[in-house]
């Protein structure tokens, strides 16, 4: 991978006229590009080899529609984010059971998921700050999306991807508290005093 954005990045250079910051950019950009590319390929063969690919891109849409503008937790490494995602994948696929059909506890996951979602969101990596208009922004939309897809699934309960729905929503909820505090841990690092 590193060869290949080494070379679109040389080939920008090139061609364009690049200050070393928007070089950095670019460079990340194609990174993040070809390794959730990577971990979209990887997943999507697995689940369909087992024969739940319809689950998995049902789950990896809830992803994509949402994480951009909730944002969460972010690993330094991509094998540990790889693994992660492997394992919310196959819980919420594999694991979880149906609540489509049980009284109050689908509507319990929904309303955490939201709560959680309008409390912390936007969570992003430690190193990228928004402005405060930009994060409010990013929180109106989370709480939008996640509003939508609530009333989506209280309507058509009997859809057989309502609980891989809920699930994932409220996963997705729950690992906005750990990059919340994974962001303060490094700023009291950062604050304590070297003895």
């Amino acid at each position: 991978m590193n060869f290949v954005v080494d070379k679109l990045v040389n080939y920008a250079k090139a061609n364009l006229e690049l200050s070393r910051y928007d070089e950095a950019k670019l460079r990340f950009m194609f990174e993040v590009v070809f390794l959730n590319t990577m971990e979209f390929v990887f997943l999507a063969m697995f689940f369909a080899y087992i024969g739940r690919m319809a689950e998995f891109l049902v789950s990896a849409g809830i992803l994509v529609s949402l994480r951009p503008f909730s944002g969460g937790f972010h690993f330094k490494k991509f094998r540990y984010c790889f693994i992660l995602t492997f394992a919310v994948f196959a819980l919420v696929i594999l694991v979880l059971p149906d609540i489509s059909n049980t009284s109050g506890l689908m509507e319990a996951l929904l309303l955490v998921s939201i709560l959680l979602t309008v409390v912390l969101a936007p969570v992003s990596k430690r190193n990228v700050a928004h402005t405060t208009r930009n994060n409010f922004k990013f929180k109106i939309v989370s709480a939008v999306i996640m509003l939508a897809y609530s009333a989506w699934m209280i309507t058509v309960r009997d859809n057989p991807y309502v609980s891989i729905v809920a699930w994932m929503l409220f996963l997705q909820s729950i690992q906005l508290i750990i990059g919340k505090v994974m962001i303060l841990h490094a700023r009291t690092k950062v604050q304590q005093p070297i003895s």
